[in-house]
């Protein structure tokens, strides 16, 4: 099971969670979103990474244009649609950006097996419907329940919402994801800590090792 750490706004944060072993490293780029980093911000931490992560951008209804200028200028390697993006935005946005595509859904928010099968993403991410919030809730939706549609999914499950280094295991084990996208439990007054970042990491490796995951 892979790792996405979301929502980094500090180099030395990005560099704590490539140099633990996380998989995906997030950057929002949705100006509403209290995690929220500009381009330039995006871009200078990237270039002063390893390159060991790969990097992802996290849009929220912006214009195709704008996310394709973003994904070039900043290098993204995956674009993460977490708004209300028709199928024809994802095609769209192929064709001007040699991007992977995550496109977000909220479970419950008539949450749809087959519209996620069909949409034109390379992984599908499961996040927890709150309304008026298009993600970052920190809260876990009910799992078990999810778990019928998440076994009708065919592409693969990045798992959001509520992830800490308390509930991993459960989480692997109910739904058996691709990956756990984590942002909030490894925050201190509202900015990642490295700390978090390095035992998150420690906990997912011995589930590794122990072959939970």
């Amino acid at each position: 099971m892979k790792v996405k750490i979301c929502g980094l706004k500090t180099l030395e944060a990005a560099r704590a969670a490539e140099r633990a072993g996380a998989d995906f490293l997030g950057f929002i780029l949705w100006p509403e979103s209290r995690r929220f980093v500009s381009a330039s911000q995006a871009a200078n931490m990237i270039r002063a990474l390893s390159g060991t992560a790969r990097v992802v951008g996290v849009v929220v209804d912006q214009p195709v244009g704008t996310v394709a200028a973003l994904a070039r200028r900043c290098r993204f390697d995956v674009i993460q649609l977490h708004g209300h993006e028709p199928p024809e935005y994802a095609e769209r946005l192929r064709d001007s950006a040699d991007v992977r595509i995550i496109k977000a859904f909220r479970w419950r928010d008539d949450f749809s097996v087959e519209a996620a099968n069909e949409y034109p993403a390379d992984y599908i991410l499961l996040d927890t419907f709150k309304k008026g919030m298009a993600g970052g809730t920190g809260e876990a939706f009910l799992w078990r329940e999810a778990a019928e549609d998440v076994r009708k999914l065919n592409k693969p499950l990045l798992l959001a919402g509520g992830i800490s280094e308390g509930n991993a295991k459960e989480a692997a084990r109910t739904l058996a994801p691709f990956a756990l996208d984590v942002s909030g439990s490894l925050e201190e007054n509202g900015e990642k800590s490295p700390a978090k970042i390095r035992s998150f990491m420690r906990a997912i490796n011995e589930m590794r090792n122990e072959g939970s995951t």
